[in-house]
Formats: C-alpha cells, sequence, structure tokens
C-alpha cells in the first residue's frame, strides 16, 4: 500500500444457530465453509496445544465439515478440545484499493461464548454486504507481518507465529524466514484522542 494508515471499517457481524443461539462448533464450522469459498487459514486452540489450521479436509462434508491441522509430535488433535478458533481466508494486500474492498475477513468462535464474521473494508462507506447484518466502525489499518518460527528440533514441522516484523524480507539474513500477514484496526479514543489498536485481523497463508 502506498499508505499503511488507510481508512477502514471493521464490520461484526453475529454468527448464530438456527435457533438464535450460540452455535455449536460443528455448526460454526459449516457456517464458515460456506460462506469462506472453503479456501481457509486458522489457528484453533485446544485444551493440548495451539494447531495452525491448515484449511478444511477434502474428504469432509459441506454439511459436517473438519479441519486440517499441521500435526504436533506425541499430540492428536482432537476438535473436542478446542475452546477458541480463529479461521481466516487469505487476502493479499494490494498498492491500490478502491472503496470497499475487502481487505481482511475472519471467522471466531469461542466454546460457549459465541461466534463472530468479521469483514474489514478500505474506504469510509459502510460496505454494503454487510449492511443488513452486523455494525461497522470507522477507523484506520495498518499492515504487520510476523515471523514464523520453525522449532529447531523439528526443521520439517510448520511453523507458529512469533513477534512482528516489519522490516524487509532482508531482515531474515537469507535464512528462508516466512512471514505470517495482518491488519491492525485502529480507532481514535473519544476521551483522549490517543489512536490504540482495537482489533488485529490475519490475512496470510502457512509456509
Amino acid at each position: 500500500m502506498t499508505d499503511k494508515n488507510q481508512q477502514a471499517i471493521l464490520a461484526h457481524s453475529p454468527i448464530l444457530s438456527g435457533s438464535g443461539d450460540t452455535p455449536c462448533l460443528d455448526v460454526f464450522l459449516a457456517y464458515a465453509r460456506k460462506h469462506s469459498g472453503e479456501n481457509i487459514q486458522g489457528l484453533a486452540f485446544a485444551s493440548n496445544g495451539t494447531w495452525p489450521v491448515l484449511g478444511f479436509d477434502k474428504g469432509s462434508s459441506t454439511e459436517a465439515p473438519q479441519l486440517s491441522v499441521t500435526p504436533i509430535d506425541g499430540r492428536e488433535f482432537d476438535p473436542t478440545k478446542i475452546f477458541e478458533l480463529r479461521l481466516w481466508v487469505p487476502v493479499k494486500m494490494r498498492d491500490e484499493t478502491a472503496e470497499n474492498d475487502i481487505l481482511a475477513l475472519e471467522y471466531r468462535w469461542v466454546n460457549g461464548v459465541g461466534a463472530v464474521e468479521l469483514t474489514l473494508t478500505s474506504g469510509t462507506d459502510s460496505p454494503q454486504p454487510n449492511e443488513s447484518k452486523g455494525s461497522g466502525n470507522r477507523g484506520w489499518l495498518h499492515a504487520v507481518r510476523y515471523l514464523e518460527h520453525v522449532p529447531s528440533s523439528n526443521s520439517a514441522a510448520k511453523p507458529d507465529p512469533g513477534c512482528p516484523d516489519e522490516e524487509s524480507d532482508q531482515s531474515s539474513g537469507g535464512t528462508g524466514a516466512t512471514h505470517m500477514t495482518a491488519l491492525e484496526f485502529i480507532q481514535e479514543e473519544d476521551k483522549y484522542g490517543n489512536t490504540v489498536v482495537v482489533d488485529q485481523l490475519l490475512t496470510g497463508e502457512w509456509n
């Protein structure tokens, strides 16, 4: 982008079950698969570890989708142990954006708390697809990157997200380090006028 702090809108759309209640994990996954176009990445926070999500299992049905995750040595992925799930659609940031371009799209679920669809769009107008689904907050966005770390004991393992790294690719020193991209959503406080990061949406793909 030519302006990393361009204006943007973050819309929140609650995801509910058919009865209007907080959805169970299966209902949430079916919603995310239907509305994401099936191309997702993510993070599954479970009681036995944090699992990078690589997409939906191609062998599972649309009505009952299963997640495909990065294996963790010595542990078995069990969906019943998930207490929080973040899924996002990979979006590459363009140098120039038009009004209402979708810059980030996430689906979040917390067991027993609720689920929400988050859409970050460019510009100052309310995004048309979400006007009837949820509220939109105006602010600015800032692009950041997270260095993906590969455990030294298992160089073949998929990396976990590390610390923010906003330097150029040369900062990796030619080691082949990869990055996970994200967009921070920034707003101005009403009382003092300070700008604060109120949310962050991931946009990249695991390498």
